[in-house]
């Protein structure tokens, strides 16, 4: 199980890399460079699809212990986006119907339908290859979802406190970028602490897929984790 699972891990790398460094000097450099909100959704959305594309086209190629962990990612990564899904509904509904204002129930709705998407991906990240980290990069795994699920609660929160400033935006077709956009994208940057994480997990994953899977009855013990 290796030419489409190496293109897919190398794809991702890649991403891991490129966004990890341009969030980390988006910080250090105070905003110098920010990548817009919907860039950086766009761009974590696409990464994933051409990785889950490849493993999927490669599917022949993979063992029992693959495939699960493959359908899980696919399931994760499913209701992910499912959750942007929900926050475009969210907006396409207080548009469609203005009496209703910008209810809480919405703006917390929208936030979390954010947060899930940012969420999900990075969960995606670690299922499809926990199973090929030695423990050391297991640790490192766990870790890169745990700062990924502080920073999505804050974008997510962030994002829903702004919906009614989104309304608007769409009511007045005025189509200036918003100033919440900059505060939120200084909270995304925090999240180069998982990007980094995930590359240095994904660079063990390669040399696992090198040397050859583990087998089976291995990887099912306690450090096949959840």
């Amino acid at each position: 199980m290796t030419t489409n699972l190496r293109i897919c891990l190398s794809i991702l790398t890649l991403g891991f890399a490129i966004e990890g460094g341009g969030e980390l000097y988006s910080l250090v450099s105070r905003g110098s460079y920010h990548p817009s909100l919907s860039l950086f959704f766009a761009l974590l959305t696409a990464l994933t699809v051409a990785g889950l594309l490849f493993l999927w086209v490669g599917r022949h190629e993979w063992n029992a212990l693959h495939r699960s962990r493959v359908r899980r990612a696919h399931l994760v990564f499913g209701l992910s986006l499912l959750g942007a899904a929900v926050g475009g509904a969210t907006i396409a509904v207080l548009y469609e119907v203005p009496g209703l204002g910008v209810p809480v129930w919405a703006e917390a709705l929208f936030g979390a339908s954010m947060a899930s998407l940012v969420l999900g991906t990075f969960v995606t990240y670690v299922i499809l290859v926990f199973h090929l980290a030695p423990r050391s990069s297991q640790l490192a795994l766990l870790a890169s979802i745990a700062w990924a699920l502080l920073i999505s609660v804050f974008i997510g929160n962030a994002l829903g406190a702004n919906l009614p400033t989104v309304m608007t935006l769409l009511t007045t077709r005025t189509f200036s970028v918003p100033r919440f956009v900059g505060p939120i994208d200084t909270l995304a940057s925090y999240l180069f602490v998982s990007y980094f994480l995930l590359l240095a997990a994904y660079l063990d994953a390669h040399r696992t897929v090198l040397r050859g899977p583990p087998d089976e009855a291995s990887a099912s013990g306690p450090a096949a984790a959840p």
